[in-house]
Protein backbone atom coordinates (compact mmCIF):
# COMPACT_ATOMS: atom_id res chain seq x y z
CA UNK A 1 0.00 0.00 0.00
CA UNK A 2 0.85 3.71 -0.02
CA UNK A 3 2.93 5.24 3.29
CA UNK A 4 0.73 5.65 6.40
CA UNK A 5 1.93 8.32 8.34
CA UNK A 6 1.30 10.28 11.81
CA UNK A 7 0.39 13.73 11.35
CA UNK A 8 -0.21 16.69 13.57
CA UNK A 9 -3.69 16.47 14.04
CA UNK A 10 -6.36 19.57 14.97
CA UNK A 11 -8.30 18.65 17.91
CA UNK A 12 -11.51 20.77 19.68
CA UNK A 13 -9.95 22.49 23.42
CA UNK A 14 -12.77 20.53 25.19
CA UNK A 15 -11.50 23.34 27.96
CA UNK A 16 -13.12 25.66 25.41
CA UNK A 17 -16.45 23.02 24.37
CA UNK A 18 -18.33 20.15 24.95
CA UNK A 19 -16.94 17.70 22.44
CA UNK A 20 -20.69 15.88 21.99
CA UNK A 21 -22.01 19.25 20.65
CA UNK A 22 -19.41 20.05 18.13
CA UNK A 23 -19.34 17.04 16.04
CA UNK A 24 -21.33 16.62 13.02
CA UNK A 25 -22.13 13.52 10.40
CA UNK A 26 -20.24 13.43 7.41
CA UNK A 27 -21.64 16.25 4.77
CA UNK A 28 -23.82 14.14 2.69
CA UNK A 29 -25.38 12.45 4.97
CA UNK A 30 -27.10 16.27 6.81
CA UNK A 31 -30.58 17.00 4.96
CA UNK A 32 -33.21 19.18 5.79
CA UNK A 33 -32.68 21.16 9.30
CA UNK A 34 -29.99 19.04 10.81
CA UNK A 35 -27.39 21.67 10.07
CA UNK A 36 -29.50 24.37 11.66
CA UNK A 37 -29.83 21.76 14.61
CA UNK A 38 -26.14 20.91 14.58
CA UNK A 39 -25.47 24.61 15.39
CA UNK A 40 -28.16 25.41 17.80
CA UNK A 41 -25.77 23.01 19.96
CA UNK A 42 -23.04 25.10 19.47
CA UNK A 43 -21.73 28.07 17.41
CA UNK A 44 -18.67 26.27 17.15
CA UNK A 45 -20.01 22.87 15.77
CA UNK A 46 -17.84 21.27 13.11
CA UNK A 47 -20.66 21.52 10.56
CA UNK A 48 -19.88 25.64 10.04
CA UNK A 49 -16.63 24.44 7.87
CA UNK A 50 -17.65 21.18 6.61
CA UNK A 51 -20.98 22.22 5.13
CA UNK A 52 -20.71 25.82 4.41
CA UNK A 53 -23.37 28.05 3.26
CA UNK A 54 -23.76 31.22 1.53
CA UNK A 55 -23.57 33.16 -1.95
CA UNK A 56 -21.88 31.00 -4.78
CA UNK A 57 -18.08 30.36 -4.24
CA UNK A 58 -18.08 32.60 -1.17
CA UNK A 59 -19.01 30.24 1.05
CA UNK A 60 -15.97 28.42 0.97
CA UNK A 61 -13.65 31.28 2.15
CA UNK A 62 -16.10 32.29 4.94
CA UNK A 63 -15.25 28.48 5.80
CA UNK A 64 -11.85 28.76 5.72
CA UNK A 65 -12.12 32.39 7.96
CA UNK A 66 -14.27 30.38 10.41
CA UNK A 67 -11.59 27.53 10.80
CA UNK A 68 -8.85 30.28 11.02
CA UNK A 69 -10.33 32.30 13.72
CA UNK A 70 -11.07 29.16 15.80
CA UNK A 71 -7.25 28.28 15.50
CA UNK A 72 -6.54 31.41 16.51
CA UNK A 73 -8.85 31.68 19.65
CA UNK A 74 -8.00 28.49 21.30
CA UNK A 75 -11.05 26.44 20.09
CA UNK A 76 -8.94 24.06 18.10
CA UNK A 77 -5.42 23.20 19.10
CA UNK A 78 -2.78 21.41 17.40
CA UNK A 79 -1.07 18.28 18.65
CA UNK A 80 2.16 16.67 18.31
CA UNK A 81 2.68 14.89 15.24
CA UNK A 82 0.36 11.35 16.22
CA UNK A 83 -1.47 8.82 15.05
CA UNK A 84 -5.32 8.27 16.50
CA UNK A 85 -6.90 4.92 17.57
CA UNK A 86 -10.64 5.60 16.77
CA UNK A 87 -13.22 2.92 18.26
CA UNK A 88 -17.13 3.51 17.45
CA UNK A 89 -19.50 1.74 20.17
CA UNK A 90 -22.42 1.12 18.64
CA UNK A 91 -26.02 -0.55 18.63
CA UNK A 92 -26.36 -2.83 15.34
CA UNK A 93 -30.03 -1.46 13.82
CA UNK A 94 -33.04 -3.94 14.25
CA UNK A 95 -31.07 -6.29 16.67
CA UNK A 96 -29.99 -4.33 19.47
CA UNK A 97 -26.68 -6.17 19.50
CA UNK A 98 -23.45 -4.03 21.11
CA UNK A 99 -20.84 -3.81 18.48
CA UNK A 100 -17.45 -1.60 18.94
CA UNK A 101 -15.44 -0.87 16.00
CA UNK A 102 -11.87 0.45 15.79
CA UNK A 103 -9.58 1.88 13.50
CA UNK A 104 -6.28 3.92 12.80
CA UNK A 105 -6.45 8.02 11.76
CA UNK A 106 -3.64 8.94 10.13
CA UNK A 107 -2.08 10.42 6.64
CA UNK A 108 -1.59 8.29 3.80
CA UNK A 109 -0.22 8.64 0.78
CA UNK A 110 -2.17 9.24 -2.26
CA UNK A 111 -2.07 6.75 -5.24
CA UNK A 112 -4.40 7.41 -8.35
CA UNK A 113 -6.61 4.26 -7.99
CA UNK A 114 -4.84 1.21 -8.90
CA UNK A 115 -1.61 1.48 -7.29
CA UNK A 116 -2.66 0.14 -3.48
CA UNK A 117 -5.59 1.69 -2.95
CA UNK A 118 -8.93 0.28 -4.53
CA UNK A 119 -12.37 2.08 -4.92
CA UNK A 120 -15.51 0.26 -5.30
CA UNK A 121 -18.43 2.08 -6.01
CA UNK A 122 -18.79 4.68 -8.93
CA UNK A 123 -18.97 8.51 -7.49
CA UNK A 124 -21.06 11.78 -8.72
CA UNK A 125 -19.22 14.88 -10.50
CA UNK A 126 -21.14 17.56 -8.20
CA UNK A 127 -20.07 16.44 -5.33
CA UNK A 128 -16.48 16.17 -5.94
CA UNK A 129 -16.15 19.64 -7.15
CA UNK A 130 -17.67 21.06 -3.88
CA UNK A 131 -15.48 18.98 -1.70
CA UNK A 132 -12.54 20.45 -3.69
CA UNK A 133 -13.69 24.05 -3.58
CA UNK A 134 -13.58 23.54 0.22
CA UNK A 135 -10.50 22.23 0.39
CA UNK A 136 -8.67 24.59 -1.91
CA UNK A 137 -10.04 27.19 0.53
CA UNK A 138 -9.11 25.97 3.45
CA UNK A 139 -6.35 23.65 3.25
CA UNK A 140 -7.55 21.52 6.00
CA UNK A 141 -8.61 17.45 5.53
CA UNK A 142 -12.28 17.74 7.50
CA UNK A 143 -13.49 14.65 7.97
CA UNK A 144 -11.39 11.00 7.41
CA UNK A 145 -11.76 8.53 4.42
CA UNK A 146 -12.77 5.21 5.71
CA UNK A 147 -10.42 2.18 4.27
CA UNK A 148 -10.07 -1.32 4.86
CA UNK A 149 -6.89 -3.37 5.18
CA UNK A 150 -6.94 -7.27 5.20
CA UNK A 151 -4.43 -7.78 8.61
CA UNK A 152 -4.72 -11.49 8.03
CA UNK A 153 -2.56 -12.60 11.06
CA UNK A 154 -5.13 -10.42 13.46
CA UNK A 155 -1.90 -8.47 14.46
CA UNK A 156 -2.74 -4.90 13.95
CA UNK A 157 -6.89 -6.26 15.26
CA UNK A 158 -4.67 -7.20 18.80
CA UNK A 159 -2.57 -4.38 18.76
CA UNK A 160 -5.60 -1.91 18.93
CA UNK A 161 -7.33 -4.03 21.26
CA UNK A 162 -4.18 -3.42 23.63
CA UNK A 163 -4.07 0.35 23.21
CA UNK A 164 -7.95 0.71 23.95
CA UNK A 165 -8.40 -1.51 26.86
CA UNK A 166 -5.26 -0.95 29.07
CA UNK A 167 -5.24 3.29 28.14
CA UNK A 168 -7.55 5.57 28.81
CA UNK A 169 -9.42 7.92 25.95
CA UNK A 170 -8.16 11.51 25.25
CA UNK A 171 -11.41 12.28 23.91
CA UNK A 172 -15.26 10.79 24.35
CA UNK A 173 -18.47 11.85 22.58
CA UNK A 174 -21.87 10.75 22.17
CA UNK A 175 -23.63 11.29 18.94
CA UNK A 176 -27.55 12.24 18.08
CA UNK A 177 -27.72 8.62 17.17
CA UNK A 178 -26.31 7.18 20.15
CA UNK A 179 -23.22 6.52 18.88
CA UNK A 180 -20.24 6.28 21.04
CA UNK A 181 -16.55 7.74 19.96
CA UNK A 182 -13.49 7.30 21.33
CA UNK A 183 -10.20 8.60 20.29
CA UNK A 184 -6.42 8.03 21.85
CA UNK A 185 -3.32 9.61 20.73
CA UNK A 186 -0.72 7.67 19.94
CA UNK A 187 2.88 9.63 20.31
CA UNK A 188 5.38 6.66 21.43
CA UNK A 189 8.02 5.66 19.08
CA UNK A 190 7.55 1.81 19.89
CA UNK A 191 3.90 1.82 19.22
CA UNK A 192 3.61 4.35 16.50
CA UNK A 193 6.67 2.22 14.35
CA UNK A 194 4.20 -1.06 15.17
CA UNK A 195 1.15 0.96 13.08
CA UNK A 196 3.64 1.59 10.48
CA UNK A 197 4.39 -1.48 10.18
CA UNK A 198 0.91 -3.78 10.82
CA UNK A 199 0.23 -1.46 7.41
CA UNK A 200 3.22 -1.67 5.87
CA UNK A 201 1.87 -3.32 2.20
CA UNK A 202 -1.45 -3.50 2.93
CA UNK A 203 -3.75 -2.65 -0.04
CA UNK A 204 -6.44 -0.17 1.13
CA UNK A 205 -10.00 -0.79 0.09
CA UNK A 206 -11.61 2.30 0.23
CA UNK A 207 -15.63 1.27 2.11
CA UNK A 208 -16.74 5.15 2.21
CA UNK A 209 -15.59 8.70 1.31
CA UNK A 210 -14.76 8.28 -2.68
CA UNK A 211 -15.73 11.45 -3.39
CA UNK A 212 -12.99 12.82 -1.08
CA UNK A 213 -10.16 10.75 -2.04
CA UNK A 214 -11.04 11.35 -5.18
CA UNK A 215 -11.42 15.54 -4.84
CA UNK A 216 -7.45 15.02 -2.52
CA UNK A 217 -6.14 13.30 -5.64
CA UNK A 218 -7.47 16.37 -8.08
CA UNK A 219 -5.88 18.81 -5.07
CA UNK A 220 -2.76 17.13 -4.78
CA UNK A 221 -2.27 17.12 -9.01
CA UNK A 222 -3.07 20.75 -8.45
CA UNK A 223 -0.25 21.36 -6.20
CA UNK A 224 1.88 19.40 -8.07
CA UNK A 225 1.56 20.86 -11.25
CA UNK A 226 1.73 24.33 -10.00
CA UNK A 227 5.26 23.18 -7.85
CA UNK A 228 6.37 21.99 -10.96
CA UNK A 229 10.10 20.42 -10.65
CA UNK A 230 10.18 21.51 -6.77
CA UNK A 231 7.64 18.85 -6.17
CA UNK A 232 8.99 16.03 -3.70
CA UNK A 233 6.11 13.85 -2.80
CA UNK A 234 6.88 14.30 0.92
CA UNK A 235 4.45 17.66 0.82
CA UNK A 236 1.47 17.20 2.85
CA UNK A 237 -0.85 17.82 -0.16
CA UNK A 238 0.40 14.45 -1.55
CA UNK A 239 -1.20 13.10 1.99
CA UNK A 240 -5.05 12.79 2.62
CA UNK A 241 -7.04 11.99 6.58
CA UNK A 242 -7.69 8.14 6.56
CA UNK A 243 -9.16 5.90 9.36
CA UNK A 244 -7.76 2.42 8.52
CA UNK A 245 -10.23 -0.84 9.57
CA UNK A 246 -9.21 -4.15 9.51
CA UNK A 247 -11.42 -6.59 7.56
CA UNK A 248 -11.25 -8.98 10.76
CA UNK A 249 -12.34 -6.41 13.09
CA UNK A 250 -15.85 -7.03 14.77
CA UNK A 251 -17.41 -4.49 14.33
CA UNK A 252 -17.53 -4.06 10.78
CA UNK A 253 -20.68 -4.52 9.44
CA UNK A 254 -22.69 -3.35 6.37
CA UNK A 255 -26.06 -2.70 6.12
CA UNK A 256 -28.36 -2.53 2.66
CA UNK A 257 -29.50 -0.10 1.13
CA UNK A 258 -33.07 -0.26 -0.06
CA UNK A 259 -34.41 1.11 -3.60
CA UNK A 260 -37.30 2.99 -3.84
CA UNK A 261 -38.20 4.24 -7.63
CA UNK A 262 -40.62 6.86 -8.81
CA UNK A 263 -41.59 8.61 -11.78
CA UNK A 264 -42.40 5.29 -13.39
CA UNK A 265 -45.43 4.41 -15.19
CA UNK A 266 -48.38 2.81 -13.09
CA UNK A 267 -49.29 -0.24 -15.61
CA UNK A 268 -45.54 -1.40 -14.81
CA UNK A 269 -45.35 -1.66 -11.28
CA UNK A 270 -48.76 -3.48 -11.39
CA UNK A 271 -47.49 -5.92 -14.05
CA UNK A 272 -44.46 -6.56 -12.15
CA UNK A 273 -45.41 -9.39 -10.34
CA UNK A 274 -46.71 -11.28 -13.66
CA UNK A 275 -43.72 -10.04 -15.27
CA UNK A 276 -40.84 -11.09 -13.19
CA UNK A 277 -42.25 -14.84 -13.04
CA UNK A 278 -40.00 -15.64 -15.66
CA UNK A 279 -36.72 -14.84 -13.71
CA UNK A 280 -38.04 -15.32 -9.95
CA UNK A 281 -40.16 -16.96 -7.91
CA UNK A 282 -42.57 -14.44 -7.31
CA UNK A 283 -44.92 -15.25 -3.42
CA UNK A 284 -46.97 -12.54 -2.08
CA UNK A 285 -46.17 -12.04 1.46
CA UNK A 286 -48.11 -11.51 4.50
CA UNK A 287 -46.93 -9.52 7.63
CA UNK A 288 -44.70 -6.16 8.29
CA UNK A 289 -41.61 -5.35 6.10
CA UNK A 290 -39.43 -7.05 8.83
CA UNK A 291 -41.34 -10.26 7.77
CA UNK A 292 -40.55 -9.66 4.37
CA UNK A 293 -36.46 -8.41 5.71
CA UNK A 294 -36.62 -11.54 7.47
CA UNK A 295 -37.57 -13.61 3.87
CA UNK A 296 -34.88 -11.99 1.94
CA UNK A 297 -32.07 -12.79 4.15
CA UNK A 298 -33.00 -16.44 4.43
CA UNK A 299 -30.45 -18.82 2.93
CA UNK A 300 -27.68 -18.22 0.10
CA UNK A 301 -30.32 -17.87 -2.73
CA UNK A 302 -30.80 -14.22 -4.14
CA UNK A 303 -34.04 -13.01 -2.56
CA UNK A 304 -35.16 -9.51 -3.35
CA UNK A 305 -38.28 -7.83 -1.59
CA UNK A 306 -40.63 -5.75 -3.36
CA UNK A 307 -42.98 -3.43 -2.14
CA UNK A 308 -46.01 -2.13 -3.69
CA UNK A 309 -49.11 -0.11 -2.82
CA UNK A 310 -50.95 -2.55 -0.22
CA UNK A 311 -48.86 -5.42 -0.88
CA UNK A 312 -45.63 -7.19 -0.60
CA UNK A 313 -43.60 -9.61 -2.54
CA UNK A 314 -40.63 -12.22 -2.10
CA UNK A 315 -38.67 -12.23 -5.44
CA UNK A 316 -36.42 -15.59 -5.67
CA UNK A 317 -33.57 -15.71 -8.58
CA UNK A 318 -34.87 -18.99 -10.03
CA UNK A 319 -31.90 -21.33 -10.14
CA UNK A 320 -30.29 -22.11 -13.62
CA UNK A 321 -28.64 -19.90 -15.91
CA UNK A 322 -31.78 -18.37 -17.49
CA UNK A 323 -30.89 -14.62 -15.98
CA UNK A 324 -26.87 -14.75 -17.34
CA UNK A 325 -27.73 -13.50 -20.78
CA UNK A 326 -29.68 -10.26 -19.50
CA UNK A 327 -26.49 -9.41 -17.22
CA UNK A 328 -23.31 -7.48 -19.02
CA UNK A 329 -21.01 -9.96 -20.32
CA UNK A 330 -17.89 -7.51 -19.66
CA UNK A 331 -18.10 -7.77 -15.89
CA UNK A 332 -16.25 -10.25 -13.73
CA UNK A 333 -18.42 -13.19 -12.13
CA UNK A 334 -18.27 -11.54 -8.34
CA UNK A 335 -20.11 -8.35 -10.24
CA UNK A 336 -22.61 -10.19 -11.90
CA UNK A 337 -23.47 -12.36 -8.57
CA UNK A 338 -24.29 -9.19 -6.61
CA UNK A 339 -27.81 -8.88 -5.25
CA UNK A 340 -27.64 -4.99 -6.57
CA UNK A 341 -26.51 -6.25 -9.84
CA UNK A 342 -29.21 -8.84 -10.02
CA UNK A 343 -32.03 -5.79 -8.83
CA UNK A 344 -30.70 -3.20 -11.29
CA UNK A 345 -30.20 -5.40 -14.51
CA UNK A 346 -32.95 -7.79 -14.41
CA UNK A 347 -35.63 -5.23 -12.73
CA UNK A 348 -34.74 -1.62 -13.10
CA UNK A 349 -33.33 -1.99 -16.30
CA UNK A 350 -35.19 -4.14 -18.27
CA UNK A 351 -38.83 -3.06 -16.73
CA UNK A 352 -38.47 0.48 -16.10
CA UNK A 353 -35.91 1.41 -18.54
CA UNK A 354 -33.50 2.93 -15.51
CA UNK A 355 -30.07 2.40 -16.39
CA UNK A 356 -26.76 3.93 -15.56
CA UNK A 357 -27.26 7.74 -16.44
CA UNK A 358 -30.79 7.67 -14.98
CA UNK A 359 -29.58 6.73 -12.07
CA UNK A 360 -27.05 9.19 -12.38
CA UNK A 361 -29.46 11.91 -12.42
CA UNK A 362 -31.43 11.20 -9.39
CA UNK A 363 -34.83 12.09 -10.93
CA UNK A 364 -36.13 7.53 -10.44
CA UNK A 365 -34.33 5.84 -7.46
CA UNK A 366 -33.97 6.57 -3.56
CA UNK A 367 -32.34 4.57 -1.28
CA UNK A 368 -32.87 4.09 2.70
CA UNK A 369 -31.87 1.32 4.69
CA UNK A 370 -34.65 0.52 6.96
CA UNK A 371 -37.31 -0.96 5.10
CA UNK A 372 -40.37 0.38 6.92
CA UNK A 373 -39.39 3.57 5.93
CA UNK A 374 -39.17 2.27 2.48
CA UNK A 375 -42.93 0.68 2.91
CA UNK A 376 -44.05 3.97 4.29
CA UNK A 377 -42.93 5.82 1.28
CA UNK A 378 -44.80 3.70 -1.01
CA UNK A 379 -47.81 3.85 0.99
CA UNK A 380 -48.08 7.52 1.17
CA UNK A 381 -47.31 7.99 -2.54
CA UNK A 382 -44.17 9.33 -2.80
CA UNK A 383 -42.37 6.56 -4.33
CA UNK A 384 -44.44 3.71 -7.12
CA UNK A 385 -42.59 1.01 -4.89
CA UNK A 386 -39.42 -0.59 -3.55
CA UNK A 387 -37.17 -2.86 -3.51
CA UNK A 388 -35.59 -5.01 -0.54
CA UNK A 389 -32.19 -6.34 -0.42
CA UNK A 390 -29.81 -8.08 1.76
CA UNK A 391 -26.58 -6.12 3.20
CA UNK A 392 -23.47 -6.55 0.54
CA UNK A 393 -20.58 -8.68 2.22
CA UNK A 394 -17.19 -7.40 2.66
CA UNK A 395 -16.04 -10.43 0.89
CA UNK A 396 -17.65 -9.70 -2.02
CA UNK A 397 -16.68 -5.90 -2.26
CA UNK A 398 -13.52 -7.36 -1.99
CA UNK A 399 -13.90 -9.84 -4.43
CA UNK A 400 -15.71 -7.33 -6.93
CA UNK A 401 -13.03 -4.47 -6.49
CA UNK A 402 -10.41 -7.68 -6.81
CA UNK A 403 -11.69 -8.09 -10.20
CA UNK A 404 -11.52 -4.56 -11.39
CA UNK A 405 -15.25 -3.61 -11.58
CA UNK A 406 -16.57 -0.59 -9.42
CA UNK A 407 -19.97 -1.36 -7.57
CA UNK A 408 -22.99 0.71 -8.36
CA UNK A 409 -23.80 3.67 -6.32
CA UNK A 410 -24.67 2.73 -2.90
CA UNK A 411 -24.43 -0.61 -2.98
CA UNK A 412 -22.82 -0.98 0.59
CA UNK A 413 -23.25 1.13 3.56
CA UNK A 414 -20.85 0.81 6.62
CA UNK A 415 -22.38 1.37 9.57
CA UNK A 416 -21.90 3.73 11.33
CA UNK A 417 -20.49 6.98 9.51
CA UNK A 418 -17.15 7.99 10.78
CA UNK A 419 -17.63 11.48 12.78
CA UNK A 420 -16.19 14.76 11.47
CA UNK A 421 -14.71 16.87 13.68
CA UNK A 422 -12.98 14.42 16.18
CA UNK A 423 -9.91 15.10 14.40
CA UNK A 424 -8.96 17.67 11.54
CA UNK A 425 -5.80 17.60 9.00
CA UNK A 426 -4.41 20.58 8.71
CA UNK A 427 -2.16 21.12 5.25
CA UNK A 428 -0.10 23.77 6.74
CA UNK A 429 0.73 22.25 10.13
CA UNK A 430 3.47 19.09 9.11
Amino acid sequence: MAEFTPFHGLRYNTEKVVLDDVLAPPYDVIKGSMRDDLLARSPYNVVEVELPVGDDDAKYDAAAQVLKEWRESGILVQDDVAFYVYEQEFAVPGTGQILKRRGVLGALQLEEFGKGVQPHEHTLSGPKQDRLKLLRATHTNTSPIFGLYEDSDGWATKLLETICTETAPQGEARDAEGVLHRLWLVTDDETVNAIVGALDDEPILIADGHHRYETALNYRNECAAAAGDAWTGGEPANFVLMMCVSTLDSGLIVLPTHRLVKNVPVEAVAALPEKLQDLFLVEKLTGTPADLVGAVNEGETIRIGLIVPDAQYLLTLKDGEGHVSELDPSRSAAYNGLDVTILHRLILEREFAIDADKLAEGNHVGYTIHADEASQKVQAGDYAAAFVLRPTRVEQVRDCCGSGDKMPQKSTYFFPKLITGLVLRPLDGE
